[in-house]
């Protein structure tokens, strides 16, 4: 008899079956978790793949834990400073972000366990939880498939790694951190960057649909081994949430490993036993699923490469655009650093690195660089400097000749006619930088080299 044969008639069996005791209290724990995960995890979960209502949705839900983080972080570890407070660092492995995944573990544990007592209690009269195990399976498997994709597509669209900066290649490299490091040997070839997000997007497509949801959940737990890998041995700070994405993918392909085994290893005829989509006894059920489905495929197909492609050709169109101050910058001894010009964590910068009109990088005073944005006016003679993780800060500039650069704060935007001033406005002086340009290579080798079939000896320099 065929596998297609005995399909139809084994699958429900084995899944309506009474689970053991030891099985019932693994789901339990593992359904609070996965909760946490799918639901209100900061690091990324399913109301971050839906634009505008999903902020506000996050807003309301991660109000109690990021709260419940910042009291245990104060008054249980004694945080400090910067580590005691949610910050935008872009960073998913914060002091709070540990402790928040902490607590979401010891919570998925006490209430697993509490769950079984009670259920005990009343006399396991639940031997499974077919239906709540599938409904848990089917978001699951769209919160991986739509991070596999968002991460995917954009390396397809080769912005996450991004070229490597003036600053970059002016940094010793032992001065250079992991990450720093790792981003610029990605980021050195785009084709390199993009067949690795094509890894990730075929393991999120195949995610997406029913019949190749196991194959998807294989391939991406495979493609996110590997970047938890990146993560652990280069200190990139996603380690978190790349490790619960695994676990997703994992928790997903664990009903059919056995059958996986059977059928490759054994060579014996096998049926799968996992459910991807939650059983629907009447119509308007299995239409409001399908809609749902069909929908959440259609966003992250469709508009998600949409939105990153529009980035995309505007990143580029912004790296072709023309102005005089690209280049490296050294803030000059005459004007010290200030509050004026500062990183991304609130310390005095000593150095701007310009690549393209929307790109730089700017060094702390410890030596430090920090990703930053750029939005520059050529015919007004303003810019708008946005380390990452700070607000932005408008200054005018001025070029007295090619190898000089002025930089004066501008005045805040004043407020709106609806906006009331709670204060009157404070006199505004303008602070004045200037800067001297650095001189760099008019070319260098980790750019130039390029590839060759035919290599004499290696070329190490």
């Amino acid at each position: 008899m065929t596998t297609e044969a005995i399909a139809p008639a084994i699958a429900p069996a084995l899944q309506h079956s009474a689970w053991t005791p030891l099985t019932r209290v693994a789901f339990r724990i593992a359904f609070l978790y996965f909760a946490f995960f799918v639901f209100i995890s900061r690091n990324g979960n399913l109301f971050d793949l839906f634009p505008v209502v999903g902020g506000w949705i996050n807003n309301a839900l991660q109000w109690p834990p990021d709260h419940a983080s910042l009291w245990i972080g104060r008054h249980v570890f004694h945080l400090t400073g910067l580590a005691a407070a949610w910050q935008p660092t872009g960073s998913g492995d914060s002091a709070l972000n540990w402790i928040e995944a902490g607590l979401y573990v010891a919570v998925a544990l006490a209430g697993g366990l509490l769950w079984s007592l009670v259920a005990a209690l009343r006399g396991n009269r639940r031997t499974e939880y077919a239906t709540l195990n599938a409904w848990l399976r089917f978001l699951v498997r769209l919160t991986c498939g739509g991070f596999m994709l968002i991460y995917g597509f954009s390396k397809v669209f080769p912005m996450q790694m991004a070229p490597i900066s003036i600053g970059i290649l002016n940094e010793p490299v032992g001065n250079m951190s992991p990450m720093t490091m790792l981003w610029a040997l990605i980021g050195l070839h785009p084709a390199y960057e993009i067949v690795c997000g094509l890894a990730e997007v075929i393991g999120g497509v195949l995610l997406l649909f029913r019949r190749t949801a196991l194959l998807g959940a294989l391939i991406s737990a495979f493609v996110i081994t590997n970047v938890l890998l990146y993560n652990l041995f280069f200190d990139v700070p996603v380690k978190l949430f790349a490790a619960n994405l695994l676990l997703g993918c994992l928790f997903l392909a664990v009903p059919d490993l056995r059958a996986l085994f059977d059928f490759f290893w054994l060579h014996k005829p096998t049926v799968a036993q996992a459910v991807w989509m939650p059983a629907a006894s009447r119509s308007w059920a299995r239409i409001t699923l399908r809609i749902v489905e069909i929908g959440f495929t259609f966003a992250l197909l469709v508009l998600i490469p949409y939105s990153l492609g529009q980035a995309w050709r505007q990143n580029r169109k912004q790296a072709h655009t023309s102005t005089p101050l690209l280049g490296a910058w050294h803030l000059d001894a005459t004007h010290p650093a200030t509050g004026a010009f500062i990183t991304g964590d609130g310390a005095p910068a000593t150095d701007l690195y310009i690549d393209t009109a929307a790109r730089a990088f700017t060094r702390s005073v410890d030596g430090a660089l920090w990703r930053t944005h750029l939005s520059i006016d050529a015919k007004a003679h303003t810019i708008t400097v946005n380390p990452y993780g700070r607000d932005e800060v408008k200054y005018s500039w001025q070029m007295p000749d090619a190898n000089h650069f002025v930089l004066a704060t501008l005045p805040p935007d004043p407020p709106k006619q609806k906006e009331k001033a709670s204060a009157p406005a404070k006199a505004f002086t303008p602070q004045v930088m200037s800067f001297t340009r650095t001189p760099i290579m008019a070319h260098y080798p980790l750019l130039d080299r390029g590839f060759h079939f035919i290599n004499q000896w290696g070329y190490e320099r």
